[in-house]
């Protein structure tokens, strides 16, 4: 974080470092926590933080949860501590050392200490060799390829016994409850909406490993809902038309769905393909709504599903522009913590979008401007769908993919 002490950190600081946590850790830590952390703002009681905050604490500065942290650091300090006696009596002068005495009262000391050490480190290795035997731990979805609904089932698998009261917990993204998984357990998920869930894998609060699930569709397909983290399929609606999907109020309502509220279109074509999630280009031309009730700002959302992560881009208007947001693999940034303000897009009369990966580098053009250029490192695997979303009504012309090695299309 720098060189500038605890004491001299002013909000913007401890921001910084709740961003930076978020981004390597997936732990989101608020101003006011940091502060009682550090001891910014006092407390009545001693303040202990709950395990995920220490985990994360320790993880943020390089370890692997916060007993790592805790052995390493018992250790250095009872090392520290052996030392000292032999510093102390070199800096005595020569005609106040008896040498015999001496020896005879720190060797006992001494091998203390060392045994001590011994034991910690002990300790410290075998916790290491059972730390790294979770590496071996593997999860497995038995059938990953489904239509929709889907109901997957997940299994562990790895070279080492497990523990019986060993338990590993599985993360879904929100498409399906979180869930709690032992050695020799299957367990299953429920799945209702078309795309690509990558299904995370943890222990202890660290992820081990991920998988990931194809919801699969046949052709496009629209899907539609109350808010933005749950969609429903559309009543009676048959794949539609590539070169014009869209959706209609009747058909909205035909759903069941309440127009009057804030709501969620998403149109899905999901599959696999022999297409690079790092060589392709993505072009459509999109309509949104100009306004609607209860809705401040209006989002289009394009979303590239891979094998392994997705790429997202989120864009609002000019005076939303502080919401919008983009994820190319690991490469996140959001509005709120920098400014995106040539993101800026109005689709209220149509607007095109292209968003171009060639060799992981990102290009974004609107409307014929290019408006961002930028480079991710890890790789999304092959195209596995497609997913544009609208907050109400919208519209997209002609979306097309296209592989930029063969120039075969999605």
């Amino acid at each position: 974080m720098g060189n500038k002490p605890i004491a001299e950190w002013r909000a913007s600081d401890y921001n910084t470092l709740s961003s930076l946590l978020g981004q390597q850790t997936k732990v989101y830590l608020s101003e006011n926590t940091l502060k009682r952390i550090f001891g910014r703002l006092k407390t009545s009681q001693r303040y202990y933080p709950q395990l995920a905050t220490r985990n994360a604490l320790a993880q943020f500065i390089g370890y692997r949860d916060w007993q790592e942290f805790e052995l390493v650091y018992t250790s250095s300090q009872i090392s520290t501590k052996a030392e000292e006696p032999l510093t102390e009596e070199k800096n005595q002068p020569e005609a106040e050392k008896p040498i015999l005495k001496k020896r005879v009262l720190l060797s006992p000391v001494m091998i203390g200490f060392a045994l001590i050490v011994i034991v910690f480190l002990l300790g410290f290795f075998l916790y290491l060799n059972k730390e790294q035997g979770l590496n071996s731990v593997k999860l497995v979805c038995e059938n990953p390829f489904g239509n929709v609904p889907h109901t997957a089932v997940f299994a562990l698998k790895s070279d080492r016994a497990f523990d019986k009261e060993e338990e590993f917990k599985l993360d879904c993204m929100e498409e399906a409850l979180p869930a709690t998984i032992t050695g020799n357990d299957k367990i299953t998920r429920f799945f209702k909406n078309p795309g690509v869930v990558y299904v995370t894998l943890y222990r202890k609060d660290k992820a081990i490993d991920t998988v990931s699930i194809c919801l699969q569709t046949k052709g496009w397909v629209a899907n539609s809902g109350n808010d933005t983290s749950r969609a429903y399929p559309i009543a009676n609606l048959k794949a539609l038309d590539p070169k014009n999907i869209a959706v209609s109020a009747a058909q909205l309502d035909s759903a069941g769905l309440d127009t009057k509220k804030p709501f969620l279109i998403g149109f899905s074509n999901i599959h696999p393909s022999d297409i690079s999630g790092d060589n392709f280009s993505f072009s459509t031309k999109v309509f949104a709504e100009q306004n609607r009730p209860g809705v401040q700002c209006i989002e289009t959302t394009i979303i590239i599903l891979g094998e392994k992560d997705r790429h997202l881009l989120t864009l609002f208007r000019e005076n939303c522009v502080a919401l919008s947001r983009y994820t190319f693999s690991e490469l996140k940034a959001i509005g709120s913590e920098e400014f995106l303000g040539n993101l800026a897009f109005n689709a209220s009369n149509g607007g095109e979008i292209v968003l171009s990966v060639k060799n992981k580098v990102v290009t974004v053009i609107l409307n014929g401007k290019k408006v961002l250029r930028t480079k991710y490192q890890k790789s999304i695997g092959k195209v596995m769908g497609v997913k544009i979303l609208f907050n109400g009504i919208g519209k997209a012309v002609s979306p097309e993919l296209r592989d930029l090695n063969t120039q075969a299309l999605f």
